[in-house]
């Protein structure tokens, strides 16, 4: 059976109280196996039960029944954030590969001063500045609409 939000939420409230199935089942005088097949997705409590479970867990009954807002908040900071380590990967192994291809610019940069030599890495830094931005906007589309989605249907 496919898993549905209480069964998700009942287990690890339980767990996060150190509450086990058969604590919580002794408490709503019920067998261990309903707690379980609750948890499992198998199956609802009843009316009763759920607002005992939820006075025993200390949250409301919303809090077990309904999903939460910010996750596609949360799936949006990740994507991001796999975007930009992506971006900043793919922007140092382009800035190594031009580099190579590019040896006779960058053969004597040590004699030169600072100033010179800055000026030098800002000009390869805007110029494959934008090489890697339509990869890690792509890996980023990736995870939001491809990865993620299959993760929560695990």
């Amino acid at each position: 059976m496919e898993k549905n939000i209480l069964c998700l939420k009942l287990k690890r409230f339980r767990e996060e109280k150190g509450i086990t199935q058969q604590e919580l089942a002794e408490i709503l005088e019920v067998s261990d196996k309903s707690i379980s097949k609750w948890e499992l997705g198998n199956g609802y409590p009843s009316k009763r039960n759920m607002l005992r479970i939820s006075e025993i867990l200390d949250i409301s009954v919303e809090t077990l029944l309904l999903e939460e807002k910010n996750d596609d908040k949360e799936k949006i900071k990740l994507s991001i954030n796999y975007s930009l380590i992506s971006y900043i990967i793919i922007f140092a192994v382009t800035l190594i590969i031009k580099g190579l291809t590019d040896a006779e610019q960058y053969q004597n940069i040590l004699s030169k001063d600072i100033v010179e030599i800055l000026k030098l890495l800002a000009s390869a830094f805007v110029q494959n500045i934008g090489i890697a931005l339509p990869p890690a906007i792509i890996i980023g589309f990736v995870f939001y609409f491809y990865i993620f989605p299959k993760q929560s249907r695990e």
